[in-house]
């Protein structure tokens, strides 16, 4: 089973160290985890990860269900210079009415149905065929004594009847089928035909063999007699003429589930094939299958609730949750892994799911837990801080070999640079959307040294924050050495006031507020239910 390890959307340097750090863990304990982030990576968290020279982890778009997740039936396919028998036998053998017919590099071509295979038997020309000699071998069970040209092409003559008789209906070139009349198969080389097939495993001389290749006959040898032979050469016909190219529908194997759905439900085949990016062929997938998908298994780190959450988180297997945020809504079929620990970050509590584990945590992984807790905390100041946040990065510090303050101060100052990024991206960069007494509520905070910087597009941001479909917003900027925050909002003033015991207006400065789950959160949760 593989987990991808994620954490919340707009991720902060928490959310990525944490999945990297929790994924692993997971891989040391004997599990298959990956670490994703649902965003791109700040400059903040990326700083921690240069220093501690650890690679980013892939950006997840999503969680939900694919047609990858469908356990699709892994057909064999044919190339068009299969034999009709070959594709018949292929279907009994597997129970399926369609194949897929691919290129010899495994590129998709098209499909053949049992329909089509029924309806070339029963009005194909029983006396010519376009295949090959190897096909004839394999349909025949035979074994080729003078092969001049694989590519067989030409009129199907039994010669079971007199000399004279042949003498009259044979041409160059032709298919030429015969038991051990050994008068017929001298005139038949002499005649040059294309192929000659000889039944009843008749021998020939190798004077004769000679000859035949010197005339370009091409020769086998079948077991079964002239009879069944004549009967069973036709089926031996390449299938290329049969197969559907056109008004096919095809599905891609990150397909959404929910989309191929609709397609199948407005047209009538009977399965699809599905293909990768390159179109190379990888199964047929049917209605049934969507009956019963197999769901990714996730594991959530720094959230909860589903707002917060990939798109399609309800279509997953969430099998643990490890955070340090109050309990959302997120609802699961089966019982889980539910941790969470009322301290400053989830990388504190991960921390001690190592030393439960007796895991030993390497350099890359204590340096990337330590920035995570550092950045949660501010540096100690949040009132989310714990004494086992401190002593974690205490602990964590030595093992990962830097000064906490100085490490702090350097992070903190490459995290905060804001030139970089428009209104939009700086109002989102760490965003989380609430419902507050059935009011949609996004709390958005950034961190930064560079206050000025933030009040010179103050109109712009506050345009920005009053055009969105929230029915409140608070933008929070927070300034770290000054232990507090600038509040940007789209909200009553008097909720604001109520909220944060501040006189309410634009960029107003709210003492002692840092924290978005201790103070922020909570702050607006109690104002929204007095209002």
């Amino acid at each position: 089973m593989t987990l991808l390890v994620f954490g919340h959307k707009n991720p902060d340097t928490d959310s990525i160290c944490s999945s990297i750090s929790l994924a692993h863990l997971k891989n040391q304990l004997g599990e298959n985890a990956i670490p994703y982030a649902l965003g791109d990576i700040r400059k903040e968290a990326q700083y921690a990860l240069d220093y501690f020279k650890v690679d980013a982890p892939q950006i997840l778009k999503d969680v939900k269900i694919q047609v990858k997740d469908l356990g699709y039936d892994k057909v064999e396919a044919l190339t068009a210079n299969a034999s009709i028998l070959e594709a018949y036998n292929l279907m009994e053998r597997m129970q399926v009415k369609t194949l897929p017919i691919v290129s010899e590099d495994n590129t998709f071509v098209g499909i053949i149905t049992m329909q089509e295979i029924a309806k070339s038997l029963l009005h194909q020309h029983f006396n010519t065929i376009h295949t090959s000699i190897s096909n004839i071998c394999k349909s025949l069970d035979g074994s080729v004594l003078v092969n001049c040209n694989d590519d067989i092409k030409g009129r199907v003559v039994t010669l079971s009847f007199g000399m004279d008789s042949v003498m009259d209906i044979l041409n160059e070139g032709d298919i030429a089928i015969v038991g051990d009349r050994y008068d017929i198969i001298e005139y038949a080389i002499d005649t040059k035909v294309k192929l000659l097939v000889l039944t009843g495993d008749t021998k020939i001389s190798e004077d004769l063999l000679t000859v035949a290749k010197q005339n370009g006959v091409s020769i086998i040898s079948v077991k079964l007699d002239t009879y069944k032979a004549s009967n069973i050469i036709n089926q031996c016909n390449y299938i290329s003429n049969l197969v559907a190219t056109d008004n096919l529908v095809t599905f891609n194997e990150n397909d959404y589930a929910d989309d191929i759905k609709e397609s199948m439900l407005s047209t009538n085949f009977r399965a699809y094939p599905v293909v990768d990016s390159n179109n190379k062929f990888l199964g047929l997938v049917s209605r049934i299958h969507l009956l019963n998908p197999t769901k990714k298994n996730v594991v959530l780190v720094d959230h909860n609730e589903y707002a917060q959450s990939a798109d399609g988180i309800e279509q997953a297997n969430i099998v643990e949750i490890v955070d340090h945020h109050k309990i959302g809504g997120i609802a699961t079929d089966l019982p889980i892994s539910f941790r969470v620990m009322p301290v400053g970050c989830s990388c504190t509590v991960i921390y001690q799911m190592y030393k439960e584990n007796n895991i030993e945590v390497p350099y890359h992984i204590a340096g990337l837990l330590l920035s995570a807790i550092l950045s949660d905390t501010l540096l100690f100041k949040s009132p989310t801080t714990t004494n086992m946040d401190k002593i974690a990065c205490e602990e964590l510090s030595k093992i990962a070999k830097v000064d906490m303050e100085s490490y702090a101060m350097e992070m903190f100052k490459t995290g905060t640079s804001l030139d970089e990024y428009s209104i939009e991206e700086i109002v989102n960069m760490d965003f989380k959307e609430f419902n507050m007494s059935s009011k949609r509520v996004g709390i958005g905070q950034v961190f930064t040294l560079d206050i000025d910087s933030i009040f010179a597009k103050k109109d712009e941001f506050l345009a920005y924050i009053n055009s969105t479909d929230y029915d409140m917003l608070i933008l929070a900027i927070t300034d770290i050495i000054k232990e507090g925050s600038y509040l940007i909002y789209k909200a009553d003033d008097k909720l604001v006031a109520d909220a944060f015991n501040v006189d309410a207006a634009q960029g107003v400065f709210a003492e002692g507020v840092v924290s978005r789950k201790k103070q922020l959160v909570p702050n607006l949760t109690t104002a929204i239910k007095n209002m």
